[in-house]
């Protein structure tokens, strides 16, 4: 491009899109590529922004400290930007009466509450780095969490549904109680936590409540440090739905941007930007990177309004934000969807009025039959496909708003804002567009590394600054992007490699099937062999035979699953709504061991 074409697009005013896309993009895009191999990078006509999370909070604070920020259904609690500053300054003080410095790690166990907003603002504003940790970890889990990011103090509650959270945390240390009550911890199992508060009226030995906390706080100042935006602020454990989880540490300056870009992608602004105004529905957990981006740096950024519909994802209390709070905009996973759909479909129709405008699906692969069926249930929504993981911030495509009906359902989006990617063999060299190949990202949003595990974040982040995500891809010369699955997920069957989402997507078309999953199975003969775990619909009834069945003469023989299981007691899931494909696995394994 000369300099003469670069100095023309500046002088295009008014200008903001082409067919839905920024002029920037459909330049860039044009089959202008120095070879016809799996490279594109995200041009864009904004800068990056050098921001910190406290920073653009208290800009929403100043800029409209009257407008509403968060409301919690569950707890029917409201909190203008104002109130949560309140908030957010009561807990900075405490959190410097016990001495938390600079880059100390401050975990929140808890599931989705008003208090977590509070917290993650909080050790932003401070230079703490926020340990999100899962409300389902059990002992084991929570000491591997705790100990791998040396937590200094924990925010927790009491109990959530079975959970009894002191007992999990004695089987840790079954003397940590054992102290008076509003006093300092000292583990010799979890050396490095000095401070347990628990967000409870009620007292405990060994911790603090909430208010005894924020009393000690109250005749107390704080500072606050110079906090650079590349410093760490947020560690998300990675979901372990292969394994045990890492803690990725990720940055301010690539969360704010990141949702920055998608609400800018979506065309959702805030007022200084003459946009409308959106309420966000959040049926995510908070402890999960995709909500931490579109449920709580966003708003911040947009100005908007959260809603949480319930502690835990609840179809029905999702589907009540929807119809009688007027939500414009939901993201959730392909289960959330699936979930909400079925309670919504239970609503007579006089009850189904909604205002949704937006919805985005990520943190798993959305099939066709799926988006089919949202767009028939809401036809005034866009439903859009969003994709990246945890150690990107988490988004590295996005499609558009304006992208058409069949662009959204063959594609994961196009490439973000100021984001390179590549797509690499096995040998680590670029394939062609639209070969399949392992997707690698580089950019402002990738994580610092793993915290306190240096070899695993070599393995992951090269020397050259690429993070390999470990996923199959295609990346088209247009700048769209396809995801077929997780390179641990291919199955290599007799020297064939088969993709378990091309295999998934064609059974879902089966009228009696719910929800499908699709792995490969260790076979002495053919290496592999293809594996599937059924969930049918509601009042059906279909056998492995009818299945295999209704696969011939429409997909290749070796694509037909040779094992088919009716899961009767639905999936494994992690608690941000994940598939955990290496359990189903494992069950699969047992069953044929018992079949011999």
């Amino acid at each position: 491009m000369t300099n003469n074409l670069l100095f023309k697009i500046t002088k295009l005013k008014g200008l903001r899109s082409l067919n839905g896309h920024n002029i920037i993009y459909h330049i860039f895009s044009r089959n202008n590529h120095w070879s016809k191999y799996s490279y594109m990078c995200g041009a864009s006509s904004e800068p990056l922004k050098p921001y910190t999370i406290g920073g653009v909070f208290n800009d929403a604070v100043q800029q409209t400290p009257d407008r509403e920020f968060l409301v919690s259904c569950h707890e029917n609690k409201r909190f203008t930007f104002a109130a949560i500053n309140s908030e957010v300054d009561k807990l900075c003080r405490s959190f410097n009466a016990i001495g938390l410095k600079h880059g100390d790690r401050v975990g929140i166990w808890m599931p989705n509450r008003a208090f977590y907003y509070t917290a993650i603002i909080a050790t932003a504003r401070l230079g703490l780095i926020l340990v999100n940790i899962n409300p389902a970890y059990q002992s084991d889990e929570l000491k591997h969490s705790l100990t791998l990011a040396e937590v200094k103090c924990l925010i927790i509650i009491e109990k959530f549904k079975t959970q009894n959270y002191p007992e999990i945390l004695e089987k840790v240390d079954p003397e940590i109680w054992k102290r008076p009550p509003n006093t300092p911890v000292k583990s010799k199992t979890l050396p490095m936590l000095k401070s347990v508060i628990f967000d409870s009226e009620n007292s405990f030995n060994g911790a603090y409540n909430l208010q005894t906390f924020l009393d000690m706080g109250f005749n107390t100042d704080y500072s606050i440090p110079k906090i650079q935006p590349d410093e760490g602020c947020n560690i998300q454990f990675t979901s372990g739905t292969t394994g045990k989880p890492k803690a990725a540490l990720l940055n301010h300056f690539g969360l704010i941007n990141n949702a920055y870009f998608i609400m800018k992608r979506l065309g959702i602004y805030d007022d200084n930007n003459k946009g409308k105004l959106h309420k966000f529905c959040c049926p995510m957990p908070l402890f999960h990177a995709f909500a931490l981006s579109i449920a709580v740096v966003a708003p911040m950024v947009t100005k908007s309004t959260v809603y949480l519909p319930s502690a835990h994802f609840d179809s029905k209390a999702t589907v009540d934000v929807i119809t009688k709070d007027k939500c414009t905009f939901i993201f959730g996973t392909p289960t959330i969807y699936f979930d909400s759909m079925s309670a919504f479909e239970k609503l007579p129709p006089e009850q189904q009025d909604n205002d949704l405008k937006i919805a985005i699906t990520g943190g798993a692969t959305c099939s066709p039959n799926l988006m089919n069926k949202f767009k028939n249930m809401f036809p005034r929504a866009k439903l859009l496909s969003l994709f990246g993981m945890t150690e990107t911030s988490p988004c590295s495509f996005l499609n558009f708003i304006n992208d058409s009906n069949e662009r959204i359902m063959s594609t994961m989006g196009f490439i973000q804002d100021h984001v390179e990617a590549k797509v690499v063999d096995t040998n680590g060299d670029m394939v062609p567009f639209g070969t399949p190949g392992e997707l690698l990202i580089r950019g402002y949003l990738k994580m610092n590394g793993y915290f306190n595990d240096e070899e695993k974040t070599k393995e992951t982040i090269d020397s050259n600054g690429w993070l390999h995500t470990g996923d199959q891809f295609v990346l088209y010369e247009d700048g769209y992007g396809n995801h077929v699955g997780r390179l641990k997920e291919m199955i290599i069957r007799g020297g064939e490699n088969l993709f378990p989402k091309e295999i998934e997507y064609f059974l879902e078309s089966h009228p009696l099937i719910a929800q499908i999953q699709v792995y490969g199975v260790p076979d002495q003969r053919m290496g592999e062999e293809v594996c599937a775990s059924v969930i049918v619909k509601e009042g059906a009834s279909v056998t492995e035979a009818d299945i295999k069945a209704y696969c011939k003469g429409k997909i290749a023989h070796f694509k037909i699953p040779k094992y088919i299981f009716i899961e009767k007691d639905g999936f494994p899931m992690t608690a941000s709504g994940k598939v955990q494909k290496f359990r189903l696995r494992e069950m699969a394994m047992q069953r044929i061991s018992s079949l011999s």
